[in-house]
């Protein structure tokens, strides 16, 4: 018979691992209303001109004009700038067709569009549209279902199958005072 092992519990993860050294460590005691606690609000109101143009001042920045001969071109840098502004004219031109032709696709694509039933149904024929009904398709069947087996119920079919009505019969329709069926709708409609 084999000695039984004595199980030393469930070992926590090394000390060298990566869960580890993501903990806090245990024995720093730390009052926990210090980890609510926000930082301080920086306050944003309180504008100082004199920081600012310091600021401003300090940092590097491209000359705005020149002045004197230097304000104007030379003949090359024109020509450049020229070529540089048509260069971008021509790719905004570009773009604009590019744009109006997609747009155009757009609209083609939308015309030509059909809704998935249209084409389920061409598909499939109308079998799968029949499976597919609509949940107020489903209700209206439904209640033209239970107002025929109502009206089915309640009336009594003779020799020929047409239906009797309550009251109403050959002999009466013969009575002077007797109105017909016939002028009771016209009534009320």
């Amino acid at each position: 018979m084999a000695k039984p092992t004595i199980s030393k519990g469930k070992k926590g993860p090394s000390k060298h691992s990566r869960a580890s050294r993501r903990e806090e460590p245990i024995d720093i005691n730390t009052d926990k209303s210090l980890k609510a606690a926000l930082p301080p609000v920086i306050s944003t109101d309180h504008h100082r001109p004199a920081v600012l143009a310091a600021q401003l001042a300090s940092s590097v920045s491209k000359p705005t004009r020149k002045t004197g001969r230097r304000a104007q071109l030379s003949s090359r840098a024109r020509k450049r700038q020229e070529r540089s502004m048509d260069m971008a004219e021509a790719v905004m031109e570009r773009t604009l067709k590019k744009v109006e032709k997609s747009k155009g696709h757009a609209k083609v694509i939308n015309t030509r569009r059909k809704p998935w039933e249209e084409i389920n149904s061409e598909v499939f024929g109308e079998e799968e549209k029949a499976k597919k009904l609509t949940k107020k398709q489903l209700e209206k069947q439904r209640e033209d279902e239970i107002v025929k087996k109502f009206f089915e119920e309640g009336l009594e079919k003779d020799e020929d199958g047409n239906v009797e009505m309550e009251g109403a019969s050959e002999n009466e329709e013969a009575k002077p005072g007797a109105e017909s069926a016939h002028a009771m709708e016209e009534e009320v409609l």
